[in-house]
């Protein structure tokens, strides 16, 4: 039996969509913390949370996304959102005032958390049904690559050329971006399915949370909350041991290693259920936090080798959750909810990464002073991956041991 075809052209161009709306994403979230403290003479306080408020806007793009799918169709959201993103990025000329800047933030974020959805849900409907787990694990390479590229990139750009640079090349790409989605070609909801969900529409908070894709983003959650500590740590953690380019390519090891094994993981998990793919996953992400945990501890020349096999294993365990999750999710819901799904997920998702910075902020100075604080941190995640895996088990794993399509 002929497999169905993955790579279409609206399935590459959408991914390239992804990868466009995410290396912007990173481009300016990486560099506006910097920006704040640097040029604006802002608090560090106020720095993190100018990151870090960008995610409440994208989780109220999403949310909102998953509701209007139906409705407004998914090519159209993924204009609207292009749109808002395009349009607030030009906000950033004109302002140093720092409300208006954190206003601007949470209005792009939200054009962000539609754009990203709406492409997301449009993965999720021209992926064949019996390829999925692959399909969206190729589909989700456009968010690895651009979280291996665009913060390099950034810091590259902003230290060499400024933040105004950085505001033009995040321009240029939206509007390439904007121009793509005009070749994307998907299959909407015929108006007998949009009466037919609008009519049988959930309500209270069902209306805006898929709650068959609840278990798994939960996991997504507290996954992403443990992985915002490599985020808000590996730099300076990295020049701390005196070997700040490993910190770099912990990234670079993270990406390879996802680009390698995605073809066989998403085979895996399509062919043989959840678990052949969560299990090795949650082992492999707690060997990475302890890896990043003990570099350089017993001897001072180890911590560069031991930070690149930690980025591998990592990519290996935390590179997995994302597509292998948002599969889970779309896959529980009925057709015309994997819009509300997807929301969901990626809602959870983005609440634990950008949400943790916040929160570990303030615990890792309980934690030991400088390098100590942060090594303490990663080998208190490990167990905190183990737990996680255990709730994985508890509410989703230990009733699935084999589900396809």
């Amino acid at each position: 039996m002929k497999k169905e075809s993955i790579f279409t052209a609206t399935f590459i161009i959408n991914t390239l969509i992804s990868f466009l709306f995410y290396i912007v994403f990173y481009v300016l979230t990486s560099s506006i913390g910097t920006y704040a403290l640097n040029q604006l003479h802002q608090s560090t306080v106020i720095s993190l949370s100018l990151s870090s408020i960008f995610v409440i806007g994208a989780l109220i793009g999403r949310v909102w996304t998953g509701i209007m799918v139906t409705k407004l169709g998914m090519k159209r959201l993924l204009y609207i959102g292009g749109l808002i993103f395009l349009i607030l990025t030009f906000g950033y000329y004109f302002t140093t005032n720092i409300p208006l800047l954190f206003l601007i933030r949470v209005i792009q974020g939200a054009g962000f958390g539609i754009g990203a959805t709406a492409s997301g849900t449009i993965a999720g409907h021209v992926v064949p049904a019996s390829r999925r787990g692959e399909g969206i694990g190729y589909y989700a390479l456009s968010v690895t690559l651009a979280a291996a590229v665009g913060p390099a990139l950034s810091i590259q750009i902003y230290s060499s050329f400024g933040f105004k640079t950085l505001l033009t090349l995040a321009l240029a790409l939206l509007i390439l971006t904007f121009i793509m989605i005009f070749f994307v070609r998907v299959k909407e909801f015929s108006a007998e399915e949009r009466e037919h969900a609008l009519a049988h529409q959930p309500k209270g908070i069902d209306k805006y949370i898929e709650k068959s894709a609840l278990p798994i983003s939960i996991i997504a959650f507290l996954a992403g909350f443990i992985d915002s500590a490599i985020l808000t740590g590996m730099g300076p953690f990295s020049m701390d041991l005196h070997v700040p380019a490993a910190g770099s390519l912990f990234f670079t090891m993270y990406a390879i290693l996802i680009f390698i094994s995605r073809p066989f993981t998403g085979r895996i998990f399509d062919s043989k259920g959840d678990n052949w793919v969560f299990h090795p996953t949650f082992l492999f992400f707690a060997v990475a936090m302890l890896l990043v945990g003990v570099a350089g501890y017993f001897h001072p020349t180890s911590g560069f080798l031991m930070l690149l096999v930690a980025g591998a294993a990592f990519g290996l365990g935390y590179g997995g959750v994302a597509p292998f999750g948002q599969a889970v999710a779309i896959r529980e819901a009925g057709k015309e909810r994997i819009g509300v799904a997807t929301s969901t997920f990626f809602g959870f998702l983005d609440l634990g990464v950008g949400g943790g910075p916040i929160v570990l902020g303030a615990i890792i100075p309980l934690l030991g002073h400088g390098m100590v604080g942060f090594r303490n941190l990663y080998l208190l995640s490990a167990p905190a991956v183990v737990i996680v895996w255990i709730i994985y088990y508890l509410i989703h794993g230990k009733n699935h041991k084999k589900v396809l399509g």
